[in-house]
């Protein structure tokens, strides 16, 4: 089987879906709502699927043909013979691009089908999935992209749909005046800004370096160079191959830090989730925030080639790259799940909950752990989308509830808010289950897909010897901890106990429409481990009972060309464990289970109290300390300390240094006035100054001009006289010289 000829409708599939919803799906909608919704809704997922049936042919494809991967040259894009300089429109079709079509189609498809339910009778109904498409065609030529400079075009893409869709609802203001998601929109914008700016110079020192953008002639030409030990003539300076290949890597970090939301960029993503709750799922969930991971993923060969920096080529002589990564994902992954603690916003818990898992996806490829890097990345797409559209399903249950309540005069009612929630398990059953797994999926519980992704993480920082390995795993696992038990509170303020506001009492459960894809992604929560699940004993082999273990880094293996040339010696890549690791497998799934334990049975287990009560973990102790002489000390100083520092990081560091400062102050700020100057001073009084002078000494050389044009004849005989007198004493003087 060969589909390869059939790439190019992968991005063609999701374009004619832009066309048809952005020219006529308007009139569709507007003529007839319910007929309109139907054609508009269905033609943009129809679009979609049809793209995920393509990537799936892709795939069987790669199978037939041994994994070899193949270029699908579209057109010569730009070509200056002069410089050198040549890139071609093409499309790489390997397992690594072929994996992110699959996830980005796949669950793009079922979020399609959600949406079409969610955004029922919004009056930018086929606006909002025109912008879909739109987000699904960048997406795909960041993944497919042979190059660099494509990939930066579907970077760029996704970063003009992400403003787009969670400024969707831009004349929405709150009750405090504030235009929350159009303030949102400008926040992801003008901060994922800073982290392109960083793959803008690593695309121009990687052509500088090395001739190409082509991923297959950068990375052989940096082999060549790396075995050569040769430096490299920059800018006129010898400079150490090791010290280009760092350079590269550290700006590659930073733009995975803005787009993956890692520290300090992450400040945009919880504002994000202002946008429409398919928003939160496709773009800030399982696709777009992923896409710094891929880039790292995809240059796994630079990355491997810098981790063997030494002396001055490390980045600022002190830490290689890869390092880096490693403790910037791990030290986001911590930070994001303690500021999880004091959320109450059913997205907000989920917001910071992403970040974490991504923390985990950077530290994991920092370590070397690509493949499970990756897996966490597919699973995590799974069970976090699916949290977000349970979220959503919960929060169109509670906007129904409190619809049909008598009295609508609760302006401080918030659908989202968990405080006002409670015992939706009754109303919501469909909303409940799914909601569990995914939840249970995410904190890691045996036998959920999270599980198995985010022990292969633990197992591979527990297995490398090294400060930065431990810290990264010791980082990892209070982060793990933290996450089961925000998880755990979650679900028990959400689902279980009694109502604490009449909405709750009489919510609905969400259509057919929303609750069939989270049944669909429920189920890939709970099967998707095994798409990678490790060899349980030493003597398996590859194959045991007609089912192959370790499929994805099988897989994966053929587009990670640092796999290769680890075994040929010429890279040393971290040791990854391919058996199960009792010890990191049995200790996590204990305090994973404890964790949610403690939320669900002890800290909040009475959560029947009034939604103006104070949050349990300001004040509840954890019951063992009260059999122990340690109780007094405890609650003296234990638990005030843990709410000052969970405060303190949530709102002094999150929110007034994070947000405020840094973003408000140092990047808004400093933007606004520098597009000041230019537009005042350089634009104004510069371009325009220059232009205005120039007419207007024209139009005064032209008004003088103007006046020895009389019209009589005697002026232009005495112009002509003076001028044969001019030109006699001219000669004379020639003449004379």
């Amino acid at each position: 089987m060969n589909a390869f000829g059939l790439a190019p409708l992968l991005l063609i599939f999701p374009v004619i879906g832009v066309l048809f919803n952005g020219l006529v799906g308007r009139k569709f909608v507007e003529a007839d709502r319910e007929i309109g919704e139907k054609w508009t809704g269905w033609f943009g997922t129809i679009m979609a699927f049809s793209a995920f049936a393509v990537a799936v042919s892709l795939f069987f494809s790669l199978q037939a043909n041994g994994h070899h991967a193949e270029v699908v040259h579209l057109f010569d894009w730009i070509n200056i013979p002069s410089a050198g300089f040549h890139v071609p429109w093409a499309m790489r079709i390997d397992t690594l691009s072929v994996t992110m079509m699959l996830v980005v189609t796949g669950v793009g498809s079922l979020i399609h089908i959600y949406a079409i339910g969610y955004m029922h009778g919004d009056k930018d109904f086929s606006r909002f999935f025109a912008y879909l498409n739109l987000f699904l065609f960048f997406m795909l030529i960041l993944v497919s992209g042979s190059s660099y400079l494509m990939l930066f075009v579907g970077w760029e893409g996704v970063g003009l749909c992400s403003f787009l869709l969670i400024g969707f609802w831009f004349s929405f203001v709150d009750k405090n005046g504030v235009w929350k998601n159009a303030n949102a929109a400008r926040k992801a914008f003008v901060v994922n800004r800073i982290g392109d700016f960083g793959i803008v110079l690593a695309v121009i020192l990687t052509f500088w370096a090395f001739g190409s953008l082509e991923f297959d002639v950068v990375f052989e030409t940096a082999l060549e160079m790396f075995k050569s030990k040769e430096p490299l003539l920059l800018f006129g300076q010898e400079v150490a191959f090791g010290s280009v290949v760092t350079a590269i890597t550290a700006l590659f970090l930073l733009g995975a830090t803005g787009k993956s939301a890692q520290i300090p960029l992450y400040v945009w993503l919880p504002d994000a989730m202002a946008g429409p709750t398919p928003v939160s799922a496709l773009i800030h969930a399982a696709t777009m925030v992923t896409s710094g991971i891929y880039l790292i993923v995809r240059s796994n060969t630079l990355f491997e080639m810098a981790r063997l920096s030494v002396g001055s080529e490390l980045l600022f002589g002190v830490i290689s790259t890869p390092d880096l990564v490693a403790l910037v994902g791990a030290s986001t992954a911590l930070l994001a799940g303690l500021i999880a603690f004091t959320q109450f916003d059913i997205k907000g818990v989920l917001a910071y909950s992403t970040v974490s898992q991504l923390g985990f996806m950077i530290a994991a490829v920092g370590m070397g752990a690509y493949v499970a890097g990756m897996f966490h990345l597919m699973m995590h797409a799974f069970f976090k989308a699916l949290l977000f559209m349970s979220a959503g399903s919960v929060i169109h249950g509670m906007e129904h509830g409190h619809h049909h309540l008598h009295d609508h005069d609760d302006d401080d009612f918030d659908p989202q808010d968990m405080r006002t929630m409670g015992g939706l398990r009754n109303r919501m059953n469909i909303t409940s289950v799914v909601y569990i797994i995914g939840a249970l999926a995410l904190a890691g519980i045996v036998p959920l897909a999270g599980f198995w992704s985010k022990d292969e993480i633990l197992a591979h920082a527990s297995a490398n010897d090294g400060g930065i390995f431990t810290a990264v795993y010791v980082m990892l696992v209070i982060a793990a901890i933290s996450t089961a038990f925000y998880m755990g509170r979650q679900l028990k303020m959400v689902f279980f106990g009694e109502p604490r506001h009449a909405a709750a009492a009489h919510a609905e459960e969400s259509s057919n429409l929303m609750t069939y894809p989270l049944i669909a992604l429920a189920a890939l929560a709970i099967v998707g481990g095994l798409a990678n699940l490790p060899h349980f004993a030493a003597e398996h082999g590859a194959e045991a009972g007609g089912f192959s273990y370790l499929a994805l880094e099988h897989w994966l293996e053929h587009s990670l060309h640092a796999f290769e040339l680890t075994e040929e010696h010429v890279l040393h890549m971290p040791h990854t464990p391919i058996q199960i690791q009792w010890s990191v497998a049995i200790i996590s799934t204990i305090l994973a289970v404890g964790s949610i334990s403690l939320a669900f049975f002890v800290i909040y287990k009475d959560t029947s109290k009034a939604n103006s009560a104070p949050d349990p973990l300001q004040k509840t102790p954890i019951w063992w300390t009260s059999v122990l002489p340690l109780n007094t000390l405890y609650m003296d100083y234990f638990i005030p300390a843990f709410n000052r520092m969970a405060k303190w990081v949530a709102i002094s560091l999150d929110w007034v240094f994070w947000h405020d400062f840094v973003h408000n102050r140092l990047v808004r700020d400093m933007f606004v006035t520098f597009a000041a100057f230019t537009s005042s001073v350089l634009d104004q009084k510069g371009v325009d100054g220059i232009v205005n002078g120039v007419a207007s000494t024209t139009r005064r050389l032209s008004g003088f001009l103007r006046q020895t044009e009389s019209g009589y004849v005697r002026s232009y005989a005495l112009s002509i006289f003076m001028g044969a007198v001019l030109l006699v004493i001219y000669f004379m003087f020639a003449t004379a010289g």
